[in-house]
């Protein structure tokens, strides 16, 4: 490969608001008119821990068996600390270039941390943050080789905001320290740019996701709940004015290096109907729950107070302060606690998080359900799922399968429950008993949620695109490898280079 690669991720980077808004993006709208591509697909579930997994290693998540989704219950990232990703450490497709013998940089890949040694460059930040005030935190840094952090400068830890809703009171606030964030990686990473030498550089951007997840019904008009404000509605374009930006400093600087500018997702808002689908279970006697309901008349009850209150940051405050908070509010807001589990055959899966999105999953009760009866019951309760209609009688799922059937990998069984599927985007998951439809209870917490539909951009690739309309993000890391002429044919890769 005699050209440098450049490869820029951007995480939960929409297409649309591309599209909607290119008069105002210059760099983008270039890229577009220059790039042979503009979209690609995400993996299942829609979510950040498994799509950049799946970027950088081309794998799908049943092979790579790294799943976290990012709770509002648990702000405090608890279960992220029980991840391993000692296996993809050497399976990234900056390993493979770095042990084929050319030079990398690779900056901050999400989750990859600590660092560890390559040919070249690699600095990543600690997916665990320590709160400094109720909208800031810290993270550690860590660099390879270590000598990099004298000679640019970087420090042991770096300021960052809290994953949790700040209130709206301290929204604007809490973006501009996000800009503030990004701005600080751009500047270290551009020095990295400038002064290492690589054959390929990435670097990656997480801040516009958490941006959109709490601003989107302030920016997006189709949002049920949209309402314009002076200080909060141009926030979100103004990051993606940020990034246009970013991105034409770093073309500007070597206008000839081959670049592609990706994300794992899009974003669009979020449900505020949602299909009770334990209800569901319930109705039609796979699932048994107590008779005496007075978790759920509290449940109700205090949700009415904390929505009509505005109370929703102070309650994630609370419920942030002890594991046992975590764990029984998680419990109170799903309905777990009324569900008689040793009686019930069949019921939702926590696997996608405790919240109002399109995709979910149901686990079958291996201790009562009989291997025997396995298949059958797994087959009638997908029948029953694409009979589901919504209130106006229309169809309400848009796809359930086995899990094998989405992905058969190593790590199928045991990252994903027994039956997958997907609502209509207009519908979300959700977690009452007593009635069938329901209402979202955290679209003023997190608004905004994410779409299949992720962007890819290319400049300078001298290479045809054979699959312009089925390209997934799991194609990345062999249409990476592939242009860096590194044979990938002994990996077994899920995914296939897009090139010719």
């Amino acid at each position: 490969m005699n050209e440098k690669l450049v490869i820029i991720g951007i995480d939960s980077l929409d297409p649309y608001v591309i599209l909607e808004h290119r008069d105002e993006l210059p760099t983008f709208s270039q890229l577009i008119k220059e790039s042979s591509t503009f979209l690609s697909k995400s993996v299942f579930p829609v979510d950040t821990i498994p799509a950049w997994v799946s970027i950088y290693t081309g794998f799908h998540p049943g092979n790579h068996g790294v799943l976290y989704v990012y709770d509002v219950f648990d702000p405090n990232l608890s279960d992220l600390r029980k991840l391993d990703i000692s296996h993809i450490k050497g399976k990234t497709f900056w390993d493979y270039a770095s042990e084929a013998g050319y030079k990398v940089a690779v900056l901050y890949p999400t989750l990859m941390f600590p660092t560890w040694k390559v040919n070249g460059v690699m600095i990543s930040k600690s997916p665990y943050d320590r709160r400094v005030n109720d909208i800031q935190t810290s993270r550690d840094i860590s660099c390879y080789p270590e000598k990099i952090k004298e000679k640019y400068g970087i420090p042991t830890e770096v300021k960052d905001i809290w994953g949790g809703y700040p209130g709206k009171d301290k929204l604007a606030e809490w973006a501009s320290l996000g800009k503030d964030a990004v701005l600080e990686d751009f500047n270290m990473a551009f020095r990295i740019y400038k002064g290492e030498k690589w054959d390929m550089f990435f670097v990656y951007f997480s801040h516009l996701d958490i941006i959109q997840h709490r601003l989107w019904r302030f920016f997006d008009r189709k949002d049920p709940m949209y309402r314009y404000d002076q200080k909060l509605t141009p926030i979100i374009l103004d990051f993606y004015k940020l990034f246009d930006n970013i991105i034409g400093k770093f073309i500007n600087e070597l206008p000839d290096a081959q670049f592609i500018v990706l994300s794992d997702h899009g974003h669009q808002s979020r449900p505020i109907k949602t299909l009770n689908i334990n209800e569901y279970l319930r109705q039609n006697k796979l699932l048994k729950a107590k008779k005496v309901n007075i978790l759920g008349i509290f449940r109700k009850i205090m949700l009415n107070i904390i929505t009509t209150l505005n109370l929703e940051k102070h309650a994630i405050r609370i419920i942030s302060r002890s594991h046992y908070l975590t764990k029984y509010s998680k419990q109170a807001y799903s309905s777990s606690g009324l569900i008689l589990k040793e009686e019930s055959k069949a019921w939702l899966s926590t696997f996608a998080g405790i919240k109002s999105y399109p995709h979910g999953g149901i686990e079958i009760n291996s201790e009562i359900v009989s291997k025997k009866e396995y298949d059958e019951l797994v087959s009638e309760i997908i029948k029953l799922l694409y009979t589901l209609r919504g209130p106006n009688g229309e169809q309400l799922v848009k796809w359930a399968r086995r899990r094998e059937d989405v992905y058969n990998g190593k790590y199928t069984e045991q990252i994903f429950p027994d039956i997958l599927f997907e609502l209509k985007d207009d519908w979300g998951v959700g977690w009452e008993l007593g009635r069938l439809y329901g209402k979202s209870h955290d679209h003023k917490v997190a608004s905004g949620g994410h779409r299949k539909d992720a962007v890819l951009l290319l400049r300078n690739i001298r290479r045809d695109v054979v699959r312009k309309n089925d390209i997934s993000i799991v194609d990345m890391a062999p249409s990476i490898l592939d242009l860096m002429n590194v044979d990938t044919s002994s990996l077994k890769l899920d995914g296939k280079s897009i090139f010719r």
